[in-house]
């Protein structure tokens, strides 16, 4: 399982939000553990007053909202959400996502059956916590919908479960502004058909964090209410046609009903360019599952094993093509950020590090929107332990922020782990 937090920098880089955005990924998933170190819950808190009530038709959803909704219920805890709203948030997970996580682990922890690509133990859920401005926390989650034969000839590809869920969400109203235009566009465009003849990609991942096939739903949990966004991997269909991941994206996004509206060519320019620069890998397509007109984005991931900071800087201006605005102060937190955690890796990592290891991106544009780039690292390959990786973060905002967001991390992180 992986707790990924997200670091919002309110100060203006390129004139949007500039983001920072971590993965501390558990070494040992709790339901490994001999004995589990979470606090006991108190009797009145909305988890302990839902688990006695809630019953589950299957032994795999209970087992995972036994151990994940737990998980789940501190980070909302610990985050500001008031009762009412993790009572919300806690019933819409047990009803809509517990249900949708596939079988339980085997009695050794190990996976069983579809290995999901979010985490990197194969888990299908991720948590994450994102730090705004002032004393203020959203939590969120990802997971992929399995389909009780995902992976068979049944369902070789696990394309059923998510469009079933969806449908169920839509059926009830459950996420209010929901709207597929763009969701219904890239999976056509990106994933293969179900009539697709695979013979390159048969029974083989792409690489690391590539599944067979691709979506995985985003929630994240506005005070409000869930804004939905759906990530799509395109490794498969791109290894089929004989084409680059990054070009398939290109192709989908040029075709989009949108596409002069979103004035996305520089950035489709520069990815070409840090492609060859770089050895950029393209590894998602993200949507933020709102009508194109209502503010959604596409998002485009990517990644290089670069660490220096003449890489991120590059990246983030697109090679020049984005001014910086008003931004020495958020330059210089992002180097900051960014030293923190790769200040002693070499320029360059070695060929054996995993992918995920590898420093990266991604890029949010949207009708109307300025193309806006956002940093993405994950820790794991340079910190010692997840007590490392918070102390790093506690050292950084130590200079930063004054509220208590960063004890209420850690003290959700302690609870956990």
């Amino acid at each position: 399982m992986t707790i990924r937090f997200k670091v919002l920098f309110t100060k203006h880089l390129l004139g949007g939000k500039l983001e920072a955005i971590f993965d501390s990924s558990c070494p040992t998933p709790p339901w490994k553990e001999d004995t589990l170190t979470l606090e006991a819950p108190v009797a009145n808190e909305p988890w302990s007053l839902l688990n006695h009530v809630l019953e589950f038709r299957s032994t795999d959803a209970q087992f995972w909202w036994e151990k994940t909704g737990h998980v789940f219920a501190r980070l909302l805890q610990r985050a500001g959400y008031t009762p009412a709203e993790q009572y919300r948030e806690l019933l819409f997970y047990a009803l809509f996502v517990a249900p949708e996580l596939g079988l339980a682990p085997d009695e050794n922890g190990n996976v069983r059956g579809w290995r999901s690509p979010g985490t990197p133990d194969s888990t299908p859920i991720d948590f994450s916590w994102e730090w705004g401005a002032g004393d203020h926390a959203t939590v969120r989650y990802s997971f992929e919908p399995i389909s009780p034969h995902a992976g068979t000839p049944l369902d070789p590809l696990n394309r059923s479960a998510t469009n079933r869920w969806i449908a169920k969400l839509r059926e009830q109203n459950m996420v209010p502004g929901l709207d597929l235009e763009w969701y219904d566009h890239f999976t056509g465009h990106i994933l293969p058909q179900e009539d697709m003849a695979r013979t390159k990609t048969a029974d083989v991942f792409i690489e690391e964090t590539t599944p067979k096939a691709g979506t995985v739903v985003a929630l994240d949990l506005e005070k409000t209410g869930p804004v939905m966004k759906m990530y799509i991997y395109p490794g498969l269909k791109a290894e089929e046609l004989g084409i680059t991941n990054l070009q398939l994206v290109q192709q989908a996004i040029r075709r989009l009903p949108q596409y002069a509206a979103l004035r996305v060519e520089p950035l489709l320019a520069y990815l070409d360019e840090g492609t060859a620069r770089y050895g950029f890998e393209t590894g998602i397509l993200g949507i933020d599952c709102l009508r194109p007109e209502d503010g959604a984005r596409i998002k485009v991931y990517v990644r290089a094993p670069h660490t220096t900071v003449d890489y991120m800087m590059d990246a983030l201006t697109l090679g020049g093509r984005l001014p910086l605005k008003e931004s020495e102060g958020a330059v210089a937190d992002l180097r900051d950020f960014w030293n923190a955690f790769l200040a002693d890796a070499p320029a360059v990592l070695p060929a054996d590090a995993p992918g995920r290891a590898s420093p990266g991106f991604y890029y949010t544009v949207g009708c109307g929107q300025e193309i806006s780039p956002k940093v993405y690292i994950s820790p794991g390959y340079f910190c010692k332990s997840d007590a490392d990786v918070l102390g790093r973060l506690r050292k950084f905002f130590s200079t930063r922020r004054s509220d208590g967001m960063m004890d209420n991390y850690e003290k959700a992180m302690q609870d956990i782990l």
